[in-house]
């Protein structure tokens, strides 16, 4: 008691001075080393009761790890990026990957990361996209690339030649003892596909982004395989690759598909995602056609807004969130010399179906 009363006036009588370790540990009741093991994500090696009493003696005495002195000591900035290849400016209001990064952040933030996000267009290569790798601004990073699967190995090449940890969302095929993280898209794909010609559709159309992504490849090879399946021919004039990510492209290339020929018209729209599928319905309502009745329409995410469409979308569910969170798991253990499974982290897709189709 006559401890922890001599470190709430020391603090009073100095706003200014930064609290420290000691005083922290003081506070809590505890050694150094235990506050050391919590500020470094060590959490497994003290109870639940003596974490939440640091965390509390954090907070009282407004403690903040001193990055500055940190990486002095360790030569590392406590900090990791994200890193994406997206063609859009304003990448950051895409739905997906802002669960991705909502993820990352969570659990930066429970380690006491800080995290930079850095972007760059999939066309002529960016020197600068790993320049805070190269400068040794991050200690590791997570990247999701788009753009043709030549430039997304180049880039991943680049890289892996830095000797940073590094995690990648969504990519197949990768080489062994790469950090890896996705989800089962082209299973989604081809069990969406597998429910629509089940329930009588043949003439099944699919759209989605124009600029290669690796979600996109999956899904459309899930959809041709569950074509493949039942003797439908994969049809070019119902695959349209021509979209950005938002709504009014998915109503443009609906549109297009439900006027060009009424009588050879698609049943059903497969979107790439649910942003594209609620801009499909806003066309097929314009035309004056029932849904699903008239004509079937899915998505890809099921985004928070999917089950308050009219009629609810029927979706394939992707853990963009927990996939997010495994990511920074994964790489911050690595930085923290901790065990890592190294094979490549594979999450469940999960239709779910509602009124649409």
């Amino acid at each position: 008691m006559v401890k922890r009363a001599s470190v709430e006036v020391a603090n009073r009588k100095n706003p200014e001075s930064r609290a420290k370790m000691r005083d922290v540990a003081a506070l809590a009741r505890v050694s150094i080393q235990t506050v050391s093991n919590f500020v470094n994500g060590r959490h497994d090696e003290m109870s639940a009761e003596t974490r939440d009493r640091v965390a509390k003696a954090m907070r009282a005495l407004r403690y903040r790890t001193n990055v500055a002195a940190a990486s002095l000591r360790s030569q590392r900035m406590r900090t990791i990026a994200f890193l994406v290849l997206d063609q859009h400016a304003a990448f950051l209001a895409d739905p997906l990957t802002d669960q991705l990064i909502a993820g990352v952040g969570d659990v930066a933030r429970d380690k006491l990361y800080s995290v930079l996000i850095q972007s760059a267009q999939p066309g002529e290569h960016d020197v600068d996209f790993f320049s805070a790798l190269r400068d040794g601004r991050v200690d590791g990073a997570v990247i999701q690339l788009s753009g043709k699967r030549s430039i997304r190995r180049e880039y991943l090449e680049e890289a892996r030649s830095l000797g940073l940890p590094i995690v990648v969302i969504d990519e197949e095929g990768l080489p062994p003892g790469l950090l890896s993280v996705r989800a089962e898209q082209k299973h989604g794909a081809r069990v969406l596909t597998d429910h629509l010609i089940q329930t009588g559709h043949r003439r099944i159309a699919f759209i989605g982004a124009q600029i290669p992504w690796a979600v996109v490849e999956q899904r459309v090879a899930g959809y041709r395989a569950s074509l493949r399946a039942s003797s439908i021919p994969v049809d070019a004039n119902y695959l349209l690759l021509k979209a950005g990510y938002k709504a009014l492209a998915g109503e443009e290339l609906a549109t297009f598909l439900l006027t060009r020929n009424r009588s050879s018209r698609p049943t059903a729209i497969i979107c790439g995602s649910d942003l594209l599928a609620a801009g499909a319905m806003s066309a097929a309502k314009s035309l004056g056609l029932s849904i699903p009745k008239d004509v079937a329409i899915a998505g890809f995410n099921d985004f928070e807004f999917s089950a308050y469409l009219d009629p609810p979308l029927t979706t394939v569910r992707v853990p963009a969130y927990e996939m997010g969170v495994r990511a920074a798991t994964s790489l911050i253990a690595v930085l923290q010399e901790e065990e890592v499974d190294l094979t490549p982290q594979l999450f469940p897709t999960e239709m779910v179906l509602r009124g649409s189709a």
